[in-house]
């Protein structure tokens, strides 16, 4: 029971920066601009909100600070993107690139040093329940607002006019245009929505998870919330589904030396070494990219991007003197 209480705990701290990060590109991509700088992004916010907590010795303003860096960098892929017309594709790439470089140039100098990190909330009562409710009810403000966002956006974007207007900026630009929607207002907008919400889940593994910066520490998990959009066929409570279901999967390789299975369990020393390799902590780090992998490739297999629910002007560049 321990051990799946741990793993459960572990999950909801690993699942709030991808869920964050794919709520953020969720909206960009609704309105037609896709963001593969979602890994830049956060790790410009996580040695922002990690230095900025460090010098102020506020969780809250570095966090802040770790949003406002990744809304710097969803502006510099909003102007080439929208008001330039560059390719969207190279142009997220780009400022994947610009935030690695960045951050390893500019990140030497944190290396070593800690944050206090944010405190544990206990819901009164609901706390108590077992497994979940030291999992999802005795956790960080960070992994509440997650999970409170997640039908806030479900909200934003499906009942609520201006996630209307995204939507037909998305399906049709130039339709939308003509009918009197701000479609460059609104690309610009859900960029940098997505670029704020990467940045918080930057910060968040580096002030609220692991408490020290490293330029390793997002590794591969912005490429994952892309994937998770797609995964999740542009749906608000697919993604959230999805990005638990990563998040456990990543959970076990952090639990996984606490699984003893040796012969004696399954009578032959062959297999018991087979499953050793299997669950070694080292392998088990594969399992989440992995895992990406195998369900893009199911996902995939199910349709074109179109039948599977991308909005028909995902990639396509809009302007008014051409279209």
């Amino acid at each position: 029971m321990s051990f799946v209480a741990g793993i459960a705990d572990s999950t909801v701290s690993l699942a709030t920066p991808l869920l964050l990060a794919a709520l953020g590109e969720v909206i960009a991509e609704r309105s037609g601009v896709i963001n593969l700088g979602v890994e830049g992004m956060m790790l410009a916010g996580a040695l922002a909100g990690f230095a900025a907590a460090v010098v102020t010795n506020s969780m809250w303003l570095g966090v802040l600070v770790g949003l406002l860096a990744g809304v710097s960098l969803a502006l510099v892929h909003a102007v080439l993107a929208v008001s330039l017309n560059a390719d969207q594709v190279v142009s997220g790439i780009m400022i994947t690139i610009l935030g690695i470089g960045l951050t390893t140039l500019l990140g030497r100098s944190w290396v070593g040093q800690s944050v206090s990190g944010f405190e544990e909330i206990a819901v009164p009562g609901l706390s108590r329940l077992p497994i979940v409710g030291q999992a999802m009810f005795n956790v960080t403000a960070l992994d509440y607002l997650a999970l409170a966002l997640t039908p806030i956006v479900w909200y934003f974007l499906t009942r609520t006019n201006i996630g209307a207007e995204i939507t037909a900026v998305g399906e049709d630009p130039e339709a939308a245009d003509t009918a009197g929607v701000p479609v460059f207002r609104i690309r610009y907008g859900c960029i940098l929505i997505g670029g704020a919400l990467a940045g918080i889940a930057g910060a968040q593994l580096s002030v609220a998870f692991t408490n020290f910066w490293t330029s390793e520490m997002i590794a591969g998990r912005g490429w994952i919330a892309v994937a998770l959009v797609i995964f999740g066929q542009w749906r608000v409570g697919s993604v959230f589904l999805g990005a638990y279901l990563f998040a456990a999967v990543d959970a076990l390789s952090f639990r996984s030396g606490d699984v003893g299975l040796g012969s004696e369990v399954f009578g032959s020393r062959l297999i018991a070494d087979v499953v050793d390799v299997a669950l070694d902590p080292q392998v088990m780090q594969v399992y989440p990219y992995l895992a990406t992998v195998v369900a893009l490739w199911y996902i995939m297999r199910r349709g074109t991007l179109e039948e599977l629910g991308a909005p028909n002007s995902l990639v396509e560049t809009y302007s008014r003197e051409r279209d």
